[in-house]
């Protein structure tokens, strides 16, 4: 009888790395409808941003921030992390209310752009990605839709649970790494 030596399994890090760097297959419907919508939201959010620095040093945004508060939930009272970017704000103390949020859109501009370049380039690192950003700000939208239903943020959270259900159950994320 002879005895065989199994190969040892790689070290998780260097399986996961692998799975990272592998490219995907090809594209679905619902996988362009993605990659649009994640490229669509980058740009409103640069736009936004650069709204925002226009308008800010043109004296409009007053006018518009309590229609803003009611409809995009900007309310500074209410939402925990925007407490915590003011507090942020005031330890600075550089910045205006408008950069700030100039800056956050960019930010977020960048990270729904990678997401929507990364899946274009059918990489496995952007569903992973995809899926971790936007499942991690489902609680938040859940919370906003009981708080106060809008079509708005039933529309947004119902498209989020779908962009999670559909990459993590169909493209088998978080399987065998």
């Amino acid at each position: 009888m002879s005895q065989e030596v199994a190969a040892p399994r790689p070290h998780y890090f260097r399986r996961l790395l692998a799975e990272l760097n592998k490219i995907g297959g090809e594209h679905d419907a619902f996988i362009k409808v993605i990659i649009v919508e994640r490229i669509i939201k980058a740009l409103v959010l640069v736009l936004l941003a650069i709204g925002l620095i226009v308008a800010g040093q043109k004296g409009w945004l007053a006018g518009w921030a309590d229609q803003a508060q009611d409809e995009l939930n900007l309310d500074a009272g209410h939402n925990f992390i925007v407490v915590l970017l003011l507090q942020l704000l005031v330890t600075v103390g550089n910045f205006s209310h408008t950069t700030v949020l100039a800056i956050g859109a960019i930010a977020y501009a960048v990270l729904e752009g990678t997401e929507g370049v990364g899946l274009a380039m059918r990489r496995r690192w952007a569903e992973y990605l995809t899926v971790i950003a936007t499942g991690v700000l489902i609680p938040f939208e859940a919370y906003e839709v009981i708080h106060k239903v809008t079509l708005f943020r039933v529309g947004a959270l119902l498209l989020n649970l779908a962009v999670v259900g559909y990459l993590g159950y169909r493209k088998r994320l978080f399987v065998g790494v």
